[in-house]
């Protein structure tokens, strides 16, 4: 009997192209690269984040909330909305400490976070271990406060760390508040409150706030939103 040996052909080997080596369109403003193969394909830059809510305009508002350096965000409104973001933070990876007057307030949260979730009167040496990227040892680390005293100029100057202030109005020469890196104004109330952080122009544009909505700042320009809350994070920020 004659065996015939037959030898099974390999699959060939994929051809992956070389984002390296794709031209990159510009921003706005920008100034067009230089045209190669694959020109035709557009790479743009695209907000990423946590969700905020929705512009007037239908986009979506996101806030970008921790990088390689620090970042300090400002909130001038209720407690409540620091409570939605420590939940959005836990949501992408970030260890959470409360620094809180009423940690009664923060039962739910802190029982659908369990150990992501810290919640305490005395933050004592924070961080307690160091900021890292989110999906790399122990991640990204913020502390969320509504105590009337600001944070401390040196909290949160570290990478991947990220320090919230939530106040009604913020505490004069406070080093948190001197250029952060976003202030949220929940409400028209707050327009005389935004004025000494970020100059009459941002109290004008508070004041013309309609009900429900709220103003988001940052260095590179301002937007106007109203925030989208699931029904599931309202059962957690608000006790009984």
């Amino acid at each position: 009997m004659n065996l015939r040996r037959t030898t099974r052909a390999r699959p060939a080997t994929p051809v992956r192209p070389d984002l390296t080596a794709l031209p990159v369109s510009p921003g706005p403003g920008g100034s067009a690269g230089s045209a190669g193969r694959s020109a035709d394909f557009a790479l743009f830059p695209v907000p990423t984040g946590i969700h905020l809510g929705t512009g007037r305009t239908g986009a979506p508002v996101t806030l970008a909330p921790y990088g390689p350096a620090g970042t300090r965000i400002g909130v001038l409104g209720e407690s409540l909305f620091g409570r939605l973001l420590a939940c959005r933070l836990v949501a992408t990876g970030a260890a959470v400490t409360a620094l809180t007057r009423g940690p009664s307030l923060w039962t739910p949260l802190g029982a659908a976070c369990g150990t992501r979730l810290t919640v305490t009167d005395d933050a004592g040496a924070w961080p307690p271990r160091p900021g890292a990227a989110p999906g790399s040892g122990t991640g990204p680390q913020a502390l969320v406060t509504d105590l009337p005293k600001p944070p401390g100029r040196a909290v949160g100057q570290g990478a991947w760390t990220t320090v919230v202030h939530v106040v009604r109005r913020a505490p004069a020469r406070s080093a948190h508040w001197q250029q952060p890196d976003a202030v949220l104004v929940l409400g028209a109330s707050y327009a005389d409150a935004v004025t000494p952080v970020l100059g009459p122009e941002a109290g004008r544009l508070a004041a013309s706030l309609a009900h429900g909505e709220i103003a988001l700042f940052r260095p590179g320009g301002a937007d106007v939103l109203r925030p989208d809350i699931a029904p599931a994070e309202t059962s957690l920020l608000r006790p009984g």
